[in-house]
């Protein structure tokens, strides 16, 4: 064998070494691949269908628009021009949409039973007086509030994914690793539990970064993103999936049956999702039990996320979402790496 080969595999770090190992057995696995990206594309698809089947089927609007004089008549000119009946002043007998503009909001009252669309006049409000569309309400008539699904729940669709890539493609073959044996054949060798832990993790980053651009790139083209703060979003990003890794490798720290494992990471992402105060507004539960769900981590990441996806309130400011994520991230990792076992029966 050549010498200069023999040297350059002694010069590769054993984290190096187990990286490349991992990325290749998860490879390799086409069900695991298919049960990370599962959940996913599966919600995905289901909010899309639900936001077009709901959405596509209205019909135009025709707008009155009171308030701000100036804002107003701008505001009426460039609906005309994208081919919308609009008026200024109090709305007339074929009015179906009612925006009335307050200095930095707006109310969009919708004729019932059959409101028109009002997506594309929520954004053309947004475009002409500068209101960010958090801040346009938008209600029918008789006051219940209309909400665009696919908006509100882009945040909720990437971390299920996200979930099911720490959970299902983490957990899962870490405990399987450990049925086989395989991780009684590491632990004689110099490789720490840390360096173990930390190998899995890139390409599985990977994927999750992959699921995150699709995300991004659904909220650029809809307009949901405003004013893309790059540097927020990553940093919200990093912590909260770094977070996720973090409670996958301590539920996969000393569990012995893949199979129970796999049926918890499959319930565990919807247990959080429907916890997380995106899916079910936090509103139907008893005052102590939201009070509570502000506590679970999932709902850290799920705040922060939807604040700059949709333009959400968080219960508490960004910066502090983003020091509890990173806390209890780094807790937890070295809690995993503190319990994490090699065999089924050391101690």
């Amino acid at each position: 064998m050549n010498p200069k080969s023999i040297e350059g595999r002694r010069s590769i770090s054993p984290l190096q070494q187990l990286t490349l190992t991992s990325s290749r057995e998860l490879f390799r696995n086409a069900k695991t691949i298919i049960a990370m990206l599962f959940m996913f594309f599966f919600f995905l698809l289901i909010i899309g269908g639900i936001n077009v089947a709901i959405n596509d089927s209205r019909v135009a609007p025709n707008v009155s628009v009171t308030g701000a004089t100036q804002q107003a008549q701008d505001l009426v000119a460039k609906l005309n021009a994208q081919g919308v009946v609009a008026v200024s002043g109090a709305p007339e007998g074929s009015t179906t949409a009612q925006v009335t503009l307050s200095g930095d909001s707006a109310d969009v009252i919708l004729s019932t039973p059959h409101p028109p669309a009002w997506i594309p006049l929520v954004n053309t409000v947004h475009s002409v007086t500068g209101i960010p569309t958090s801040k346009i309400t938008v209600a029918d008539a008789d006051g219940s509030p209309e909400v665009d699904l696919l908006r509100v729940n882009l945040s909720t669709v990437l971390i299920a994914g996200l979930m099911a890539i720490a959970f299902m493609g983490t957990s899962v073959p870490v405990v399987a690793l450990r049925q086989r044996g395989t991780l009684r054949l590491l632990g004689t060798t110099p490789v720490s539990r840390l360096t173990f832990i930390v190998s899995q993790t890139p390409v599985r980053f990977a994927l999750g970064v992959g699921e995150g651009v699709i995300i991004l790139g659904i909220a650029i083209s809809q307009g949901y993103i405003e004013s893309v703060n790059a540097l927020q979003l990553a940093v919200t990003f990093v912590l909260g999936l770094a977070m996720l890794f973090a409670f996958a490798y301590l539920l996969g720290s000393r569990a012995k049956n893949t199979d129970l494992i796999t049926q918890i990471t499959g319930i565990l992402p919807v247990i959080m999702l429907l916890t997380s105060g995106t899916v079910l507004p936090p509103g139907i539960y008893p005052p102590f039990v939201s009070t509570a769900i502000n506590f679970i981590p999932s709902t850290w990441f799920m705040q922060a996320m939807s604040s700059q996806l949709a333009g959400t309130e968080p219960f508490v400011s960004i910066d502090l979402l983003w020091a509890l994520m990173a806390v209890v991230g780094v807790f937890v990792a070295l809690l995993a790496a503190r319990v994490f076992k090699w065999d089924q029966g050391d101690l």
